[in-house]
């Protein structure tokens, strides 16, 4: 049967019925096959279940014992405490341990073999009292009764004594000689299971475990351990804490026998912590170990780690299966009571459908065989009783398409087919006749399309080819007509704007103006803006021409050009100048903030020198108290200049180590006076204890400066309450912090928020916002690898979401230390150099009180006067002075008195100016900033004393 059969009636009712009955076959097959797999995937799905099911009883049951024989131990320790209560249980102690060079206590040689005897020790910093002398027996006593039978397992028995760290226990198999392998800095607490043995717990807590990990200590091929702890208690007393450590391996064999590491014929197991710490995966088998206790479930990196997360919750009821359709997994889940471990055995959904699909792949193939066999019967028959003359007909249909009007066919028979013939005769005598005059006719019409298509195909390459769009419109401003280079300038096909209406695609505040050149066409150009298929407006100029009385035409002919580049230039240029006239505004703004903040920081300085005399002087306690808040005040003053001087001084970038909450903090002093006049609640939620990031401090003052101004005016508009909200928070899980400022202001409108960190853009009205504040912030917080978003979920008010990194070993920041009064020393003589008479009053008043001769200078001049009459032991002076300032004064004092030069103290209100600190970086002089305390003065003169003395005597 060649192809042209399937042409034919016969072969398109036998290719009709073929298809009808493979679509019978396969539906029928379909249906079986998914009953199949159904019944299939749940027998899998409970063998699943049965699975897990099995290996968490089995593992519980191998805890059991651990707990079990904690449990005996705890007993035994409460029924024999009593009877240790005495001088000899005491005395026992020295016959077991002895104190060795290091301090610690360990067990004495002749018993300190781990393998025979139960080891212990106690840390040389832990006071040996009585009741831990009868600890420590105990301790031994149940070490020998209960250990063996503990190392039979594998597993070691321990004692820990709260709360001096002691240890005692019976290890012949894991730690024989641990006493002796610990250093001097050994410590229960650096360890999670010494952690949880000093945790407080309730009497008669269960079991605790701790997370398995691979143990340095641990003899090579052991592999990971994990610990089991239980509290013991007298009364309410928690007196120690016992505990086994047990191999990971050891465990696993017992509850997965049979299930090598890396075996994945039929599926995976894997055994999870409820945190997602990954204990056991057969598909990552010994590779696994070595990061047992700090590998995650979800560093798998596949989908299925997260399916068994969102199953854990029902699994703590009762053992649950399920199916992961992103990686094609079954998976069977269970809960070990316990440790609160969980129990995962998966199986490929490709192997389960094998499973399913062979038998039905079996039936299908029987079936399409018996269709096959039916339909050649069927096409045997059809082809010689229809096949054959209706073949002969269309050969001579075909035959008279191609205009060969001879062709006849014979019509001899009397059935449907004859009757056929016949008709097909009669009908080829006619076309014949007819075909001639059509002929005739043809030709005129020829000639006539051929000068029309001329005339239309020169209009069309015009029109077609222009960089300008033409366009008809009618009175209603329905387009007619529109020319294909639309498409470049709109993104618009030109038929899919064939009649529809020009309003349709134009900014609604220019339809009034196109309405008016409908009614009164000029010719002139006028600018609109079009929408574009990709969202944005352009800018058209567009010229018309009346030609509505034409006849050809009808409506009023529209050249259109794109202009929007040029009006963006023009737009863009006029922005750059307004935002370079506010930078120079900004500009002189900072000098001369940076001015008045110095002049300020040495009034500043006498206020907070009297005011810390007065408090001291003060005789009353009321008299101290207000003292002690001129000194405040006097304080915070103080930082808020040097905030505005660092940010009026145009510094390179210097990040260090920096406190995010002290950052927030002095924000908040900055604006302080700005939020209360305006009626703004400021709260804030700043969590303790975070990490430091890398950072330059003054940057992000600069971030929440506008973030803090940017909430205040927009609260300024509304009549509500005016809040303020500041949070900070770590993220759990990642070396990342958060900080959240919220207003309960307007909010901003979801249709402008992808653009508010746009440069240039802004929502405040002219001459009240540049529109650069929020860009410049995303730059800075980019910059120092964060994230600066606005959060869109539906709340009153906005809130902006900071993120930045944290350092991840920053040395912890060590506990504020009460400052001490320094020590008196030896009378010294002291050239103080200040052109403000009053600080440099203060100075002398300060450094006579602790015994020592001050003479005072109010300039270089006078300074270089008075060393020249006398000998000083060091010298005082301030960087910025009028006439021969600070650093010109010390290298006067290079030249002349080189000995001296090492014993020069800077004092000065402006660490931050640019020649103030080129001067301290190139010296190396010490820098006491104003205001100052009395205390930093004399300390600082003391040290500076004590290193000048030691490098002469060297």
């Amino acid at each position: 049967m060649n192809l042209s059969f399937l042409r034919t009636v016969t072969g398109k009712t036998l290719l009709r019925l073929a298809l009808a009955g493979a679509a019978v076959l396969l539906l029928a097959s379909l249906l079986g096959t998914w009953l199949l797999f159904r019944q299939v995937e749940a027998t899998e799905t409970q063998h699943l279940i049965a699975l897990v099911s099995e290996r968490a009883r089995v593992a519980e049951r191998v805890l059991r014992h651990t707990a079990e024989t904690h449990e005996a131990v705890r007993q035994a320790f409460a029924q024999k405490w009593p009877s240790y209560q005495n001088a000899a249980a005491g005395r026992r102690f020295d016959t077991l341990m002895a104190r060795y060079p290091d301090g610690a206590w360990r067990n004495r040689r002749e018993i300190a073999d781990g393998r025979l005897y139960p080891t212990g020790w106690v840390h040389r910093n832990s006071p040996l009292s009585d009741d831990l002398r009868r600890r420590m027996v105990l301790f031994y006593d149940l070490s020998q009764t209960y250990g063996p039978g503990a190392a039979l397992r594998r597993d070691n028995l321990f004692f820990v004594g709260l709360p001096d760290e002691s240890n005692m226990g019976y290890d012949p198999v894991l730690y024989p000689n641990w006493i002796f392998d610990i250093g001097e800095s050994f410590s229960h607490l650096d360890f999670e299971w010494g952690r949880i043995a000093y945790a407080p717990a309730a009497p008669g807590a269960a079991t605790r475990w701790a997370t398995p990990l691979v143990d340095a200590e641990v003899p090579t091929g052991a592999g990971p351990v994990f610990t089991a702890l239980t509290p013991i208690h007298i009364g309410q007393r928690h007196l120690a804490t016992v505990g086994s450590t047990m191999l990971l391996n050891d465990f696993l064999g017992r509850v997965m026998p049979g299930t090598a590491p890396g075996s994945v014929s039929h599926g995976r197991t894997l055994i999870f912590a409820a945190g997602g710490t990954l204990i056991a995966d057969t598909a990552m088998g010994e590779r696994l170990s070595p990061q047992v206790g700090k590998f995650m479930l979800a560093q798998l990196d596949s989908p299925l780690a997260a399916a068994l997360q969102a199953a854990r919750r029902e699994a703590d009821r009762a053992p649950q299966a399920g199916y992961n359709q992103a990686s094609d997994t079954y998976f069977g889940l269970a809960r070990i009571e316990g440790p609160d471990w969980y129990v995962a055995a998966t199986l490929p959904g490709a192997l389960l459908r094998q499973r399913a699909l062979g038998p039905a792949l079996w039936a299908l193939g029987a079936g399409f065989g018996v269709l096959l066999s039916l339909l050649l019967i069927f096409a045997l028959v059809l082809r010689r009783q229809v096949a054959a003359p209706l073949g002969a007909l269309t050969r001579a249909a075909e035959s008279l398409a191609t205009g060969d009007t001879s062709v006849r066919l014979p019509s001899r028979r009397d059935d449907e087919l004859g009757r056929l013939a016949h008709a097909f005769n009669d009908m080829t005598e006619k076309v014949a006749q007819r075909d001639a005059a059509l002929r005739e006719d043809k030709d005129r019409i020829e000639a006539a399309l051929t000068s029309l298509r001329l005339n239309e195909e020169r209009w069309r390459a015009m029109t077609d080819n222009a960089s300008d769009v033409i366009a008809v419109i009618d009175e209603a401003a329905c387009f007619s007509y529109v020319s294909p280079s639309v498409e470049k300038m709109l993104g618009s096909d030109a038929a899919s704007l064939i009649g529809h209406s020009a309003f349709d695609r134009m900014h609604p505040d220019d339809v009034p103006q196109l309405r008016a050149r409908l009614l009164q066409p000029s010719g002139k150009a006028t600018l609109v803006r079009a929408h574009h298929a990709n969202g944005q407006w352009r800018t058209l100029e567009m010229v018309d021409t009346d030609l509505r009385q034409h006849p050809a035409v009808a409506g009023l002919v529209l050249n259109i050009r794109d202009i929007s580049e040029t009006v963006q230039a023009e737009e863009a240029l006029a922005q750059q100048r307004e935002a370079l006239h506010q930078s120079e505004k900004l500009s002189a703004l900072g000098g001369l903030l940076a001015g008045v903040a110095h002049e300020l920081n040495n009034p500043l300085a006498v206020v907070v020198g009297r005011a810390i005399q007065l408090q001291s002087a003060a005789a009353s306690a009321a008299d101290r108290d207000t003292a002690s808040k001129i000194r405040q005040a006097a304080e915070r003053c103080a930082r808020i200049v040097k905030t505005f001087l660092a940010m009026a001084r145009k510094q390179e970038a210097e990040r260090r180590p920096t406190d995010i909450n002290g950052v927030i903090a002095d924000a908040i002093d900055v604006l302080a006076y700005t939020l209360q006049s305006g009626g703004v609640q400021v709260q804030t939620r700043l969590a303790s204890g975070l990490p430091p990031v890398l950072a330059d401090a003054d940057q992000l003052a600069q971030v929440f400066l506008n973030l803090f101004s940017n909430a205040q005016q927009a609260m300024a508009t509304g009549t509500g309450p005016r809040q303020l909200t500041v949070c900070t928070r770590a993220v759990p899980g990642e070396a990342m912090l958060t900080v959240e400022v919220s207003d309960s202001g307007p909010g901003v409108p979801p249709e402008l928020a992808g653009r508010i960190f746009e440069p240039f853009f802004t929502t405040k009205p002219v001459g009240a916002g540049t529109g650069v504040g929020l860009s410049v912030s995303l730059g800075i917080v980019q910059a120092h690898g964060g994230t600066l978003r606005l959060d869109t979920s539906p709340r009153s008010g906005a809130t902006f979401v900071l993120s930045l990194p944290t350092l991840h070993h920053a040395a912890p920041t060590p506990p504020a230390v009460a400052a001490e009064r320094p020590a008196r020393s030896r009378p010294l003589q002291i050239l103080v150099v200040d052109d403000e008479v009053e600080i440099a009053e203060i100075l002398r008043e300060i450094l006579a009180e602790h015994g020592h001769h001050v003479t005072l200078a109010h300039g270089g001049e006078e300074a270089l006067q008075r060393l020249s009459e006398a000998a000083f032991d060091l010298v005082l002076s301030d960087l910025k002075m009028p006439g021969m300032d600070g650093p010109a004064l010390y290298r006067q004092i290079q030249q002349r008195y080189p000995q001296l030069a090492r014993r020069v103290i800077a004092v000065t209100g402006d660490t931050l100016g640019s020649s103030a600190h080129d001067f301290v970086q190139t010296s190396g002089v010490p820098v006491i900033d104003k205001p100052f305390d009395p205390d930093e003065i004399v300390a600082c003169v003391h040290a500076l004393m004590a290193q000048a003395e030691r490098a002469d005597a060297e």
